[in-house]
């Protein structure tokens, strides 16, 4: 007789970078490196001499935008997920 693979007594657990926590201290840190990187744009623009290396700071502001995006959005289904089990 085969034993139950996975037993409803046991909680399922969430590895240490999936936690909502670290979701939302991934998302600060993201929305502080979108900042620093659209001030990094907006001077690069600003001044000749570095017009031409202006796209280091626009990818990282894409790339930190889609972490962001992402983080905020796996942190948001978790909060409704959760509202709606206690409903």
């Amino acid at each position: 007789m085969k034993l139950d693979q996975n037993p409803s007594f046991r909680k399922v657990l969430i590895p240490w970078y999936d936690s909502a926590l670290f979701c939302i201290i991934i998302s600060v840190f993201m929305a502080l490196v979108f900042g620093f990187s659209r001030v990094g744009f907006r001077v690069a623009l600003e001044h000749e001499e570095y017009q031409g290396h202006c796209w280091v700071p626009l990818v990282l502001m894409v790339l930190s935008g889609i972490v962001l995006a992402i983080n905020l959005i796996r942190v948001l289904t978790r909060m409704a997920r959760r509202r709606g089990e206690e409903q």
